[in-house]
């Protein structure tokens, strides 16, 4: 009964640390979606004020304006193009779907966690994993459809290894900064 038991808690921590890896991978999404989405709003509103503000200020007749029209009109089709762009991969929807699986996943860490330090009864145990299985396999497959990359999941996987302070199986070091190193399963990101 006893090696249930730590079977158990040792399946647990394992979920945890795969659940906390992949929060890590989509959080770091989220926040270059974040910056990538600033940035194109930014474009979109700063360039026009800034041109009017200029004609506004000093006039049609201001003889840099031919110059200031053309570096607003670069800006300008940069911007469109990267609207565009933005529309056609669905950095939106991505940015959305990235803040709700990182806040799942480490949330599923959490509870994972907590049952591998849980003293619970082998049965009571079972029970609370079953369960939290199926909410992780619905989490999975919808992380699938959203593709991490082979440089994703070492980057994740390193993360995990800091958090739950593990050794990497490959160069046998616990990592101790998202700084990477030659090593192909917790580096080469």
């Amino acid at each position: 009964m006893e090696n249930n038991i730590d079977k158990l808690r040792e399946r647990s921590w394992n979920e945890a640390f795969y659940a906390y890896g992949t929060a890590y991978i989509f959080e770091k999404r989220a926040s270059k979606l974040r910056w990538r989405l600033k940035i194109l709003t930014f474009l979109g509103i700063a360039v026009p004020l800034a041109l009017g503000g200029v004609v506004v200020s000093f006039g049609l007749d201001f003889e840099c304006l031919g110059f200031i029209i053309f570096i607003a009109s670069s800006l300008g089709i940069l911007q469109l193009i990267g609207s565009t762009w933005a529309l056609v991969a669905k950095w939106e929807d991505e940015y959305a779907y990235s803040l709700e699986s990182f806040t799942g996943n480490y949330s599923l860490s959490d509870k994972y966690k907590e049952l591998g330090e849980n003293p619970s009864r082998c049965d009571e145990l079972r029970i609370k994993i079953d369960l939290l299985d199926a909410e992780n396999k619905i989490r999975k497959e919808s992380d699938l459809k959203h593709g991490i990359t082979d440089k994703e999941k070492r980057m994740g996987h390193r993360a995990a290894l800091i958090q739950f302070r593990r050794a990497c199986v490959e160069c046998k070091k616990i990592p101790t900064s998202m700084k990477g190193s030659n090593c192909n399963v917790c580096g080469n990101y």
